[in-house]
């Protein structure tokens, strides 16, 4: 299980159960339906079984760098196939922070290969067209997931909860931004009122707009540190302490 299930600050009554499942192969269409059937039966008997959203990943997939597709997937207590877990790079990165619970089998270091730079920023910026896809429809998901990616841009530190970059936003970014980060909060906790909705209705998009401009302006810089830094390499012009 990885997520912010794997956070302290995992709050059972607003976040979903994210999850893995390595396969040895491929499930077939009878084990695809003995799935299914589980899934409906934790749905129909535990409030967390429709809170289940994860993937199924042959261990062949599971290898490769690529994003893996056509993957068998659990959300909201039913089976469905066809699905492709576009954070994989994230997700690697979360496991090789230890930023998971196991519950069965190997480490996850001996099936996950752990992400490079190129592959963790490609997918960084595949979050961000997504927010600018739902801004609208999810506003505090997407306020929330944007403050996770001014941090990670900010400290290049992936395995984070959207509670704690929401909370590193609010001491760090400019403070007309705290009304929206502060009822995006209490959205995902299920204690927003009428007023924070209309908030974030307001500002969310505008968030959005001073969160893509932080997030390209972070970027830059980082991209400038690592070339200076390749370049003392390769010069050997570094100083020694």
């Amino acid at each position: 299980m990885h997520g912010s299930i794997a956070f302290p600050e995992y709050n059972p009554e607003a976040g979903d159960i994210d999850f893995y499942v390595i396969t040895r192969r491929s499930l077939n269409g009878t084990e695809i339906k003995s799935v299914a059937h589980l899934h409906r039966s934790l749905a129909a008997k535990f409030e967390f079984g429709s809170k289940l959203d994860g993937f199924y990943i042959p261990y062949a997939a599971a290898r490769m760098h690529e994003n893996p597709r056509n993957l068998v997937y659990g959300a909201h207590g039913r089976i469905h196939r066809g699905g492709s877990d576009d954070a994989w790079a994230l997700h690697r990165e979360h496991f090789a922070r230890s930023a998971f619970i196991r519950i069965y089998g190997p480490r996850a270091s001996r099936i996950l290969s752990r992400p490079n730079r190129k592959e963790i920023r490609s997918a960084l910026y595949r979050q961000l067209v997504y927010v600018r896809k739902i801004i609208d429809s999810d506003p505090w998901w997407s306020v929330l997931n944007l403050c996770r990616l001014v941090y990670t841009f900010k400290t290049e530190h992936v395995a984070v909860s959207k509670l704690l970059a929401a909370r590193w936003a609010l001491k760090k970014l400019p403070s007309r931004w705290k009304p929206v980060i502060r009822s995006a909060v209490k959205r995902y906790k299920r204690t927003a009122n009428r007023r924070d909705n209309t908030i974030l209705r307001k500002d969310a998009r505008k968030f959005l707009g001073f969160a893509s401009v932080r997030v390209i302006a972070y970027d830059i810089a980082s991209n400038s540190r690592q070339q200076e830094t390749a370049y003392l390499r390769s010069s050997g012009t570094g100083t020694r302490g």
